[in-house]
């Protein structure tokens, strides 16, 4: 006798990002309310199982969603409104308009649309450090996204008007409301070395602590980054976190373009990961960070878009693509970080340096069910050789059919179930439009 089950995937080619990343071809998974419960092939499943709904994967991939390590989701709202300007004007200018203009409810407006952007592109997590993150919390869950985010650490009053010395309290408070909420994984997130002093450091790191929650952070972005936090304690901002204890494998750094050969030593002894975001860093010419020698020692490298204001869209895909290539041309290597790899870096291998491997990042039962479906019946996909250097050198945002989260559909056949896409966009121009009447670009 079948056993009843709520969806079965079958007649896909499945990547499972297991620990020896099986492919599966003609291949089935069969998911039971949040969770796999089983991934095989298609006749197997099919004679074990009664589904309520069967999604047929024929010339489809079926893989773990995208996890986008490093970002600041409401500042879709700020897309474009800084380009191509040097590092200080363009912060002065995003700044002064965080400060005017965000509130929970704009921050509400940024989240949702980056949500639509993120699930259209088959992201089904991300990493969110940005104000008001109760207010990105509430759209996470009615949309059913999953989201890494928690309070900000600042030394100053930004945007939420916090005093520093009250983050900790209100950060306490965001990890009773939101710890058993199953789309938010609370986090704690200080802003960077140079903007949080030792003291509001070590505050959010006992937060985290006492959840024992990821600790995430900005790390040597830029040049100046490194020299101020130099002038100031006497170390690099990797020798400055470890010097406080700050550095463990719960800790994630993003960016990391500038680090030298002792950062790199210590931040590998230490288990911490760095999350890569190559085109922000490019874009606003901040540098290229030094992968070889992080893989060379290593150390966990995750992928990450950063903001909208910076790196202007929320595509993975083309991330991933940057990533591989990257160092490639860089360091006259065209082996380096096989695209298997690259795949791995925004699935499993992310998964489990977020402190979250057991659950999420691969198709294997009793992980959540957090699955995209990628329609290969375009011209420019096919033929196909190899799934994985498919995925990074072809595939696109656009490819992604069918995206399920927490078991639950939330995108079919490049429709959004969710989220309702024309009213946010509406709401989106809206705002901006207000944004710049009072902050025109000259």
């Amino acid at each position: 006798m079948k056993s009843s089950i709520d969806i079965l995937i079958q007649n896909g080619l499945i990547v499972t990002m297991d620990d020896v990343n099986r492919v599966i071809e003609d291949g089935a998974v069969a998911i039971q309310d949040t969770e796999i419960i089983d991934v095989g092939t298609t006749s197997d499943l099919d004679a074990k199982y009664e589904a309520k709904e069967v999604i047929d994967a024929d010339q489809h991939i079926v893989m773990p969603g995208l996890i986008n390590a490093h970002t600041h989701l409401a500042m879709t709202l700020f897309r474009g409104f800084a380009d191509d300007l040097p590092l200080d004007p363009f912060l002065a200018r995003v700044w002064e308009a965080e400060g005017r203009f965000i509130r929970p409810d704009t921050v509400e407006i940024g989240t949702r649309l980056a949500f639509a952007e993120l699930i259209r592109g088959g992201t089904t997590m991300a990493l969110d450090m940005y104000w008001f993150p109760e207010a990105s919390a509430e759209v996470a869950s009615s949309v059913g996204f999953r989201l890494i985010n928690g309070p900000i650490f600042v030394d100053f009053d930004g945007p939420d008007g916090i005093p520093a010395a009250e983050r900790a309290q209100r950060g306490r408070e965001f990890f009773h409301r939101y710890t058993e909420n199953p789309f938010i994984l609370p986090c704690v997130l200080p802003h960077g070395t140079y903007t949080v002093s030792p003291d509001i450091l070590t505050q959010a790191w006992e937060l985290a602590d006492e959840f024992d929650a990821l600790f995430h952070t900005h790390a040597s972005e830029t040049a100046d980054e490194v020299s101020t936090v130099r002038e100031r304690y006497g170390k690099t901002p990797p020798e400055h976190l470890d010097h406080l204890g700050l550095l463990t494998p719960r800790t994630s750094l993003a960016h990391c373009v500038h680090l030298n050969e002792a950062d790199i030593e210590i931040v590998a002894e230490r288990g911490a990961a760095v999350v890569h975001c190559p085109i922000s860093n490019l874009k606003m010419g901040s540098g290229i960070a030094p992968l070889p020698q992080m893989h060379a020692a290593g150390v966990p490298v995750l992928l990450g878009t950063d903001g909208s204001a910076t790196g202007n869209d929320l595509d993975m895909w083309k991330h991933m693509r940057i990533a591989a290539i990257l160092h490639r041309g860089v360091h006259h290597d065209p082996t380096f970080q096989p695209a298997e790899k690259v795949v791995s870096s925004v699935t499993r291998e992310a998964a489990e340096a977020l402190g979250i491997g057991n659950r999420f990042g691969s198709i294997e039962a009793g992980k959540f069910a957090d699955l995209i479906l990628i329609d290969l019946n375009s011209v420019h996909l096919a033929p196909m050789y190899n799934v994985f250097s498919h995925l990074v050198y072809a595939v696109g945002r656009e490819d992604v059919s069918t995206v399920i989260i927490h078991g639950r559909v939330v995108m079919r056949q490049r429709e959004l179930l969710t989220i309702d896409e024309a009213e946010t966009v509406a709401r989106t121009r809206e705002l901006a439009a207000k944004f710049a009447e009072a902050m025109p670009l000259s």
